[in-house]
């Protein structure tokens, strides 16, 4: 009897088996062919203020020109961690812009905060709490320039080190500059390739001024316009590629507006996963774009490593 009902079921799963039709590549899930890659972006309208109602048939993401299936879109939740860097070549500028963005991102994010004086320097390391933020703050009133200049470059390699390796989940580095002598022997592409590989967006407020900080005549000229060049390209072409924005202001009034505007962008944040088919090289082009007219989107236009 055992015999028979083995050979019975034997029969039965052999039937079953060969009436299941085999999976076809067109069937198996994205996951199954492809890898899932996360991009944050935000919308905006044409005065700047951010959309919040789309969804995943909204979105079209290509990589090197070629469509990528849309998986899911919602809006970003996970915390933010950002570095803020200072560089007003000690005027207190930027202090009440980034009261108000301390005050938007209160139980959002958690926050560094570096003053570009000469070299990078610490003034409150990162944290949550909302309190360190404004007594750090309050030290960015006016203090002794550095007319010859910094090392911003410095400060957005070394924050987008840090951010790797502590494998934030939505880094972001703000640079706040006055402009000025870069006084760093960082080339931009090792720079730009830093911030690609730790996933941050950089965003940046430029109010450049010789009010503020004059250009001075340099002992070797040729080193310091390869400088500004290097710091020129990231702070230029950092946004664009790492999902950030640059925003040039002319008076001072607007710096706090300019500020606030970023830390908004950042609330408004999707997070949109998206496939990536598996190939022979990794993408190196990424466009992320919305099929309601009249938007914009401020995404990474470089593909992400993963």
């Amino acid at each position: 009897m055992k015999t028979r009902h083995a050979v019975a079921l034997s029969f039965v799963a052999a039937s079953l088996s060969a009436a299941a039709p085999h999976a076809t590549p067109a069937q198996r899930s994205p996951a199954a062919a492809s890898s899932c890659c996360v991009v944050h972006v935000t919308a905006m309208d044409d005065r700047n203020v951010p959309v919040t109602d789309l969804g995943a048939a909204d979105f079209v993401v290509k990589e090197d020109g070629k469509p990528r299936e849309v998986l899911s879109v919602r809006p970003a939740t996970a915390q933010l961690q950002v570095v803020v860097l200072v560089d007003d070549n000690g005027t207190g500028m930027f202090r009440n812009g980034l009261a108000g963005l301390a005050e938007l991102l209160q139980e959002r994010a958690e926050l560094s905060l570096r003053a570009v004086t000469g070299q990078v320097q610490t003034i409150v390391d990162y944290t949550t709490d909302p309190r360190a933020w404004i007594a750090g703050i309050s030290k960015l009133g006016v203090r002794p320039p550095t007319p010859e200049g910094g090392q911003l470059l410095e400060g957005v390699s070394e924050a987008a080190k840090q951010l790797k390796l502590r494998e934030a989940p939505r880094p972001v580095i703000i640079a706040l500059t006055v402009g000025g002598e870069e006084q760093s022997t960082l080339q931009a592409r090792q720079v730009l390739d830093q911030l690609h590989a730790s996933r941050a967006s950089l965003h940046v407020v430029f109010a450049e001024s010789p009010a503020v900080r004059p250009n001075l005549m340099a002992a070797r000229p040729a080193d310091l316009l390869e400088g500004n060049l290097n710091l020129g390209r990231v702070i230029g072409d950092g946004p664009k590629q790492s999902g950030g924005r640059r925003q040039d202001v002319l008076a001072t009034r607007t710096v706090q507006t300019a500020v606030q505007a970023i830390a908004r962008g950042l609330l408004a944040q999707f997070e949109v996963t998206y496939a990536r088919v598996q190939s022979g090289g990794s993408p190196q082009k990424l466009e992320v774009s919305v099929r309601r007219p009249g938007l914009k989107v401020i995404a990474p236009t470089r593909a992400p490593v993963r």
